[in-house]
């Protein structure tokens, strides 16, 4: 059956709106000079062209009279833009060094811009998460969350899932405080796409990652991704979350587990089939016939049949083994033990719900891990995450649908950042031979020169970490392979910036003669892209000479909006997010809702608790009552990292064989900007050291007004069955079972 409701004549009136309101330019009527490209054979050609085209002259096919060039387009060696007449066009079409004359199409973006780019394959419609409405809050912390625990409250969340339905604001003509009743529409719902949220020591038991059959979206699976059928021996659990560290090494090499799985598998609490943790640790650490599967094992090694080189020689990669579910996972009747600070670690579980949870996660039905990264005894370090996630990311097993491997996007909510001092040197837009530092004067929250002034925690900036360091070449490993990397921007209030930027090459340094080499090797850097997201810096990418981030650097937008005073509301970055245009994008971080994990900041569910019994199956009597589960306040750009994670989840869905790139033109052509600051604060950028404009924690400091949204790849097929399709053309017949809607 075929069906379809796309519109064409629909999207265009759409699209021509947008772009109006946009004030992008169209190609004027009537015979009016209009700006045309002409394109030559060569750059020989062109140079002679051009100047035929700009001067007086008596050369046939060239309009004599001085033409004004709108654009050398430099970036083509044989293109440039003129302002001429339609009869002028087709003239110069007449010589025969010049190869096209077209309508600029990149000048007049309004009539241009998205035409014939229809999505051929866009589902048919979204996905109605629950076939009925439920509460959505912006602003938690006035919208009694605290208290709603009984059935009406079923299934309630913050606004990181609706605010991103689409490029408006659902907000925008009421106040942050209105508490939206509705379904949640999406494209996708990250269905064989492994998410993988690194973060602090997390509750696996929480009811976000249950299936209980109580408040879930419709088509909602459950399961983790060892579930009945991986592998002989494995057993469908009710978590649906994976430890990498721990429960990874059965996905990738089920074979040497089944081959005595009574010694090397068990049952977790929830009746998924794992392996036992000291297998697990031993697969990690050693490389030999005894500990994993021959085809790991190098062939320099007995019995090993791994290609020297290959992704299967791994070698070994050194877990530790204080490293266990009871410290890191938790279980339905215990939280994790790992501490940080001298109290239960709280940040991972928010996290994990925000990217996949079934309430608060977009990517409800993705494969689901984790990896325990940070403030608890045996955690993972940076060297060790990177270098598991390659492997986990190069080895895990083809879907067995079309023999293809499932795409892995990372969520990272962690950085580093580091102080600078009083009587320290700020380096601003010098000439890098180490002269030109301007002493830092900090007195109390007031610090001199004032682009250092309005930094979220007064003295410290985000870490950029020099591509020459070990670990971000181990990051840069891990990147190759094809993993897609979110992380938080970071929450300093800082400037991060593109290679091609001014202020790129700002450094602060206790040296009163430090060059930017010499920064640029300690790591002095201040308005780059920080740790771990600068893993992802290509220095000179493509021999363009500018720096470009294959990551993704998530900003944080702020859940209270602010009024215009006619009725409408703007949106705005949150006071402490990093941002600049090398922020890719903002996403809801500010007091928005996930799973708790110990907080104080507990709010109820009305599905608190679960059974299980004895033979692993949820219950609505007897059984194993597990622990209650409350939901939290949650924000930062660590909130926003996993909400995004989730997000491009549901885009990999789609788009099996993206790479960084690719999500970088669709954040580029198709998530479409915020048109104005009525819609969101974009400010005016500083552009000295002493600007007043830095004096602001909602400027984006020449960053992009881009939110971002669950905008159409062009490549997503429909659902239930369906695709959508485009009919062009006269006289046109069909025959068949058609459903045209």
């Amino acid at each position: 059956m075929i069906s379809t409701d796309f519109n064409i004549e629909e999207y265009e009136r759409l699209r021509i709106e947008q772009h109006k309101a946009e004030g992008l330019r169209f190609v004027p009527d009537g015979d009016v000079p209009k700006v045309y490209s002409v394109v030559c054979a060569n750059a020989s050609d062109w140079n002679e062209i051009h100047d035929y085209i700009i001067n007086e002259n008596e050369i046939d096919g060239i309009p004599n009279r001085k033409i004004e060039c709108t654009n050398l387009k430099k970036t083509c060696d044989r293109i440039a833009s003129y302002e001429i007449s339609d009869a002028e066009a087709e003239q110069l079409k007449n010589h025969p060094k010049i190869i096209g004359v077209n309508i600029d199409e990149g000048y007049y973006e309004g009539t241009y811009k998205g035409k014939d780019m229809y999505p051929m394959s866009q589902p048919s419609s979204k996905i109605n998460r629950y076939g009925g409405s439920v509460k959505i809050s912006r602003d938690t912390s006035g919208s009694g969350f605290n208290s709603g625990d009984d059935s009406t409250w079923l299934s309630k969340t913050a606004a990181q899932i609706y605010r991103h339905q689409t490029l408006a604001n659902p907000w925008k003509n009421s106040d942050d405080n209105t508490l939206i009743t509705d379904d949640i529409e999406q494209y996708g719902d990250g269905t064989d796409v492994d998410v993988i949220v690194n973060d602090s020591a997390a509750w696996f038991g929480h009811i976000e990652f249950i299936k209980t059959g109580v408040g879930e979206p419709t088509n909602f699976v459950g399961t983790n991704v060892l579930k009945s059928g991986f592998a002989s021996s494995a057993t469908t659990g009710v978590c649906g979350v994976l430890d990498v560290l721990l429960e990874g090494p059965y996905y990738i090499d089920p074979d040497f587990f089944e081959a005595d799985a009574g010694n090397r598998l068990e049952k977790r609490w929830d009746g998924t089939t794992v392996p036992v943790e000291s297998v697990a640790h031993a697969w990690w650490n050693n490389e030999s016939t005894t500990y994993r599967s021959a085809k790991y094992v190098s062939t320099n090694i007995t019995g090993g049949t791994a290609t020297i080189g290959s992704q299967e020689d791994f070698g070994t990669i050194g877990v530790s083994t204080f490293y266990t579910r009871a410290t890191h996972n938790g279980t339905n009747v215990g939280l994790h033990t790992g501490q940080y600070q001298g109290s239960t670690a709280t940040h991972g579980t928010p996290c994990m719900s925000q990217a996949y949870g079934k309430t608060h996660g977009w990517a409800y039905n993705a494969n689901k891990w984790f990896i325990s990264i940070i403030w608890a005894t045996g955690s993972a370090g940076t060297s060790i995450l990177y270098e598991i996630l390659k492997v986990f990311h190069d080895l895990k097993p083809n879907r067995s649908s079309d023999n293809t491997k499932n795409p892995t996007v990372s969520s990272n909510s962690w950085g580093s950042q580091v102080s600078f001092s009083n009587g320290e040197y700020a380096y601003w837009r010098t000439n890098g031979d180490g002269t030109g530092g301007e002493t830092i004067s900090v007195s109390g929250t007031t610090i001199s020169p004032e682009w250092l002034n309005y930094f979220y925690y007064n003295n410290d900036h985000a870490r950029w970490i020099p591509p020459t360091n070990s670990i971000m070449v181990e990051g840069a490993a891990m990147l190759d392979s094809g993993l897609i990397w979110l992380g938080s921007a970071g929450n300093n209030n800082n400037q991060q910036v593109k290679g091609d930027h001014a202020n790129y090459n700002n450094y602060v340094s206790s040296s009163s003669s430090r060059t930017l080499a010499t920064a640029e090797a300690v790591g002095e850097m201040v308005n780059r892209v920080s740790n771990p997201n600068c893993i992802g810096n290509v220095p000179n990418y493509n021999g363009g000479g500018v720096d470009v981030y294959r990551t993704f650097n998530v900003g944080a937008l702020d859940d209270n909006t602010v009024s215009n005073g006619d009725g409408s509301y703007y949106e705005r970055k949150v006071s402490y997010s990093n941002m600049g245009n090398a922020v890719d994008f903002y996403t809801i971080g500010d007091d928005s809702i996930g799973a708790q994990g110990g907080n104080s900041f507990n709010y109820p569910r009305n599905d608190s608790s679960y059974r299980i019994d004895s033979n692993y199956d949820i219950v609505s009597s007897g059984g194993t009552l597990s622990l209650t589960s409350y939901d939290q306040r949650f924000g930062g750009t660590s909130s926003a990292c996993p909400v995004s994670a989730g997000l491009f989840a549901t885009k990999a869905q789609h788009n099996r064989t993206w790479l960084w790139s690719d999500y970088k033109n669709w954040l580029s052509t198709r998530v479409t900007d915020q048109s104005n600051d009525a819609e969101f604060l974009q400010g005016t950028e500083a552009t000295t050291s002493s600007d007043s404009n830095w004096d602001s924690y909602s400027n984006l400091q020449g960053g992009a007004r881009k939110i971002l949204w669950d905008a159409p790849t062009g490549d997503t097929p429909a659902l239930s069955g369906e695709f959508t399709s485009r009919f062009v053309g006269s006289n046109l017949s069909f025959s068949g079972n058609l459903t045209i809607t």
